[in-house]
């Protein structure tokens, strides 16, 4: 199946987005100690969720209609909560507090959708 231009577009954006994912989380300021496990499940989650939000993308565009929209709005919602994520793991490296409120913030604006 070829893929539209809709999907192509939307790939393009979570690539866009991707890319300037470590800018927006302040990502290249805060490293990862080898033994930091807390710090390392933070950003393995939040990878796991920006894969699931491009295989829900990717999807979207061979199901039928009804479906799309969901698929949409789970990719949506696993972008959210990566960028929550990236932003968590930011908190624990600097601080190494457990950052209660992103993760608050998260659930607020997903649980909904």
């Amino acid at each position: 199946m070829k893929p539209s231009l809709g999907m192509t577009a939307k790939v393009g954006l979570l690539v866009a987005g991707l890319v300037s994912l470590p800018s927006i989380a302040n990502a290249a300021t805060a490293m990862l100690a080898t033994n930091d496990y807390v710090g390392i499940s933070f950003w393995t989650i939040s990878m796991a969720m920006v894969a699931a939000s491009i295989f829900f993308l990717m999807e979207a565009g061979r199901l039928p209609g009804k479906w799309k929209t969901a698929m949409t709005i789970g990719a949506l919602v696993q972008i959210i909560a990566a960028v929550h994520y990236f932003y968590m793991r930011d908190v624990w490296v600097m601080t190494g507090d457990t950052p209660t409120v992103y993760r608050y913030v998260d659930w607020l604006i997903t649980v909904p959708l």
